[in-house]
């Protein structure tokens, strides 16, 4: 069996003009699953990230830790399946309606960039309006076109690499929840729900064979955990 380990980015930059660039906490973050996967013996036959750079500056930290320890590990390919969906662009969509239907939400609306409440708030529910394909908007990827995109480009990636290799993806939240929903045959909201609850470089395993993609572990951060300090987990 081969593994697949899909890895969420470091916290990024929340309330910041660039939110995409990781944060101070994020590079932390990243280090320390580095030293801990250095420290487990892991080896990786394969690594892959997408162009968000909060995915390429974690990639990055984590094969430094690699390369310091006088480890080998190869350089980062990069996969137009592991992106992410625009969720900025799914706000954009489906706030005016959110607010047609429900002008007490304007205040959360405007404090989006600011409160993480008011954001949580307004980006559960214009998510979860996206995924239903209830309010899908003209020039938005719908939900299903992007989970289907997201499955398809990691067994592109497995066929490529073939039987038997350790393959790390570095990605992000809805790129995780969409092969979770795949693999599990989760309703989409079920799937979605779980990606909030993904934290910051987690690490969730797939076992892979010629058929299928199996779950083998969800959102582990046996890293974070051992540093017992709660501030290392976040969401964002």
């Amino acid at each position: 069996m081969g593994m697949i380990y899909m890895i969420r980015h470091g916290q990024a930059s929340f309330g910041r003009r660039n939110y995409d660039r990781i944060s101070p906490l994020g590079i932390r973050q990243s280090r320390i699953l580095g030293e801990y996967l250095v420290h487990t013996g892991l080896r990786f036959d394969a690594v892959y990230s997408w162009k968000l750079e909060r995915q390429q500056a974690t990639a990055r930290e984590v094969i430094a830790c690699y390369r310091e320890g006088g480890l080998d590990i190869p350089d980062v390919i990069f996969s137009e399946a592991l992106n992410e969906f625009d969720s900025k662009a799914v706000i954009m969509a489906q706030v005016p309606d959110m607010v047609r239907e429900n002008p007490g939400v304007t205040k959360d609306i405007e404090n989006i960039y600011t409160d993480r409440k008011s954001f949580q708030k307004v980006f559960e529910e214009a998510v979860l309006r996206w995924i239903s394909g209830k309010y899908q908007k003209t020039g938005l990827e719908p939900w299903q076109d992007f989970s289907s995109r997201v499955c398809g480009g990691i067994r592109m990636i497995i066929a490529e690499q073939g039987r038997g290799k350790k393959i790390s993806l570095f990605t992000s939240g809805g790129a995780i929840s969409a092969l979770l929903q795949n693999s599990l045959s989760l309703p989409a909201e079920q799937a979605i729900r779980l990606s909030w609850q993904i934290i910051n470089t987690s690490v969730t395993r797939f076992m892979y064979d010629d058929e299928r993609i199996t779950l083998a572990g969800f959102n582990m951060i046996s890293h974070l955990e051992l540093q017992k300090d709660p501030s290392l987990i976040t969401y964002r």
